[in-house]
């Protein structure tokens, strides 16, 4: 695997983690999620004006799937805040990120990638510790719970649906950075989500949301706000550089930073079981990182 492509992923990944623990502890989560990534667009900005007076990229054609990433993006946003308010950052985080084994799938099936046999196995055995790292223990009927829970737990569910978005995204935005430049389309989506996202929280949110939000964690937003939008301009190189399903393989390592954050900062149960679960993470990102 591409080594500059392994560096940017496991720092956005320790962003990523860092930003959901943020987000966990929040007063109102989505309200949250808005200011950071209105945030995020602003400290963005002048690398895009740079970027665009220097020529260097073009935006012909780029609205399409500017308007599509942005769309699945405004959805992962909804469904991570629901999901971060339902349950406990290192059960559902887990099932949100488990996104490898259907990138790998849909990416063989219909975008035309080759994977090695070594990376298969290093994704899927990142993808198994990912799904049992939200358990209490390893018996048989413990490893459908989490099928179980998807009708009866809004935990569960919010976490799948997030699953789904991921995926999604992470295809979209795979195929915009191969027609373009990175740092045009980390600008430019996001607008598009802010949009949606705005218009969601003027529906079905008191007047006064977002000052209260702002004044009670104005200095969590401000990070997050940084991790956020070049935390996943990292991800953006890094798809430019290596397939997309090693990229969103590697990118699980967040899992292991999110359960040591759920231990030591929220003092969240069953560790050891999400311990073990993070090695074999650990275990299938060697597998993939070592295929290229």
């Amino acid at each position: 695997m591409n080594t500059t492509a392994v560096v940017l992923v496991l720092i956005s990944a320790a962003m990523h983690a860092l930003r959901n623990l943020l987000t966990k502890t929040a007063r109102d989560k989505q309200v949250f999620v808005w200011w950071y990534e209105l945030l995020g667009l602003f400290f963005f900005a002048p690398v895009f004006v740079y970027g665009f007076r220097q020529h260097a990229f073009a935006l012909a054609g780029i609205w399409p799937i500017a308007v599509l990433s942005g769309l699945l993006h405004f959805l992962y946003w909804i469904w991570l805040a629901h999901s971060l308010e339902a349950g406990d950052l290192s059960r559902v985080y887990p099932i949100s990120r488990s996104a490898p084994a259907l990138v790998l799938v849909v990416a063989v099936l219909f975008m035309g990638e080759r994977v090695s046999l070594l990376g298969a196995v290093g994704v899927l055995v990142a993808a198994l510790g990912v799904y049992t790292i939200s358990l209490n223990r390893l018996t048989p009927a413990a490893l459908a719970r989490p099928l179980r829970n998807f009708r009866a737990d809004d935990a569960t569910r919010y976490a799948f649906l997030t699953l789904l978005a991921v995926t999604g995204y992470s295809l979209v935005d795979k195929q915009a950075v191969t027609l373009f430049h990175p740092v045009a389309f980390a600008f430019i989506y996001p607008w598009f989500s802010m949009t949606l996202l705005s218009a969601y929280i003027v529906a079905v949110r008191k007047r006064g949301a977002l000052r209260r939000e702002w004044r009670t964690n104005r200095r969590s937003i401000l990070v997050c706000g940084v991790l956020g939008i070049f935390g996943y301009f990292l991800i953006l190189v890094a798809f430019s550089l290596e397939r997309v399903s090693y990229v969103v393989g590697l990118r699980q390592i967040s899992i292991v930073f999110s359960v040591l954050l759920g231990a030591v900062v929220l003092k969240e149960r069953h560790i050891r079981q999400r311990m073990l679960s993070a090695a074999m993470i650990f275990i299938g990102v060697f597998l993939i990182a070592g295929a290229g």
